[in-house]
């Protein structure tokens, strides 16, 4: 195997992706084992948020990862992997290490999650009987993932915890699920 080690290593912890030809691979694989289509945000962020791989070598090897035909950009932006690129990763499947295919793939789950959930937040405030309630749902389709409704005793404290739960949706949804299982 070709491993060219003339990537950027800044930013990558022991361990992490230091070839191109790994990190593509990653790329490749994180496209075929998540369970949404993969897009260029979440593969860079899968890849560099526990330090796998450099950010710009991330972006790189996608952008060589479509002119080689490897992937390929959907309507929507999605990245899909190609009969090329699925034929590549079953040949070099083992040059990435199990530790790394595994971090790399819950860190892109997690991304996908979060992006979801913030995307499907709704929190409004009602007046009630004695102050306000605020009541806040994160939707994924037609469905309610997790509501919650809190009473506040004036219209500024409800206003407060409606922001507060728009900008941490992610985490508070994040705690409570952890909590639960």
């Amino acid at each position: 195997m070709d491993y060219d080690s003339n990537t950027f290593n800044e930013g990558v912890s022991p361990g992490g992706l230091r070839s191109t030809t790994q990190i593509k691979l990653l790329i490749e694989y994180l496209a075929s084992a998540l369970d949404e289509p993969l897009t260029k945000d979440v593969a860079v962020e899968a890849l560099t948020t526990h330090m796998l791989a450099n950010y710009f070598e991330t972006v790189q090897a996608i952008e060589e990862l479509l002119r080689n035909g490897s992937l390929q950009k959907a309507d929507d932006g999605t990245l899909m992997l190609t009969k090329i690129g699925r034929e590549s990763l079953g040949e070099l499947f083992g040059e990435i290490p199990a530790t790394v295919r595994e971090r790399a793939l819950a860190d892109g789950a997690a991304v996908q999650l979060r992006k979801r959930i913030e995307g499907s937040t709704v929190c409004k405030i009602e007046q009630a009987d004695q102050g306000y309630n605020v009541i806040c749902k994160i939707l994924h389709k037609d469905n309610v993932l997790m509501g919650l409704t809190l009473h506040a005793v004036d219209y500024e404290q409800a206003d407060k915890i409606r922001n507060s739960f728009n900008d941490n949706t992610a985490k508070i949804y994040g705690q409570i699920i952890s909590m639960l299982y």
